[in-house]
């Protein structure tokens, strides 16, 4: 019997074969313990922070809760984070290009996905 997981990412179920299992270039791969990894941690600070200098806002970063990948011309990072807004916290989605042997980095995609409560 195959395996079916639903992707976060885009909602589509994906079985035994599917891309999201592997690191085939193009596909998207969920990063295991993102949630702990400093780089991703990072990444998820630094797009709360551009997205703040883009919108004049005061998000507050507060913890990752999913992260995947993609390899594109560099790796697409693809971050669920919860940040605070004036006390009230909020689920947000990042999408983040980097390309690190030129320490690239460009917020390509950030929006709420779960209001604030």
């Amino acid at each position: 019997m195959a395996t079916q997981v639903v992707s976060p990412i885009d909602g589509v179920k994906h079985g035994d074969n599917s891309p999201i299992g592997g690191m085939n270039s193009g596909g998207i791969t969920p990063i295991p313990d993102a949630k702990h990894n400093p780089h991703i941690i990072d990444l998820a600070r630094w797009a709360v922070d551009e997205y703040n200098k883009e919108h004049k806002t005061s998000l507050k970063f507060v913890k990752v809760d999913y992260a995947a990948q993609q390899v594109v011309s560099g790796m697409m990072y693809y971050i669920t984070l919860e940040a605070a807004n004036g006390g009230l916290m909020g689920v947000y989605e990042a999408k983040v290009w980097e390309q690190a042997w030129i320490s690239s980095r460009k917020l390509v995609e950030f929006k709420q996905i779960l209001p604030n409560a």
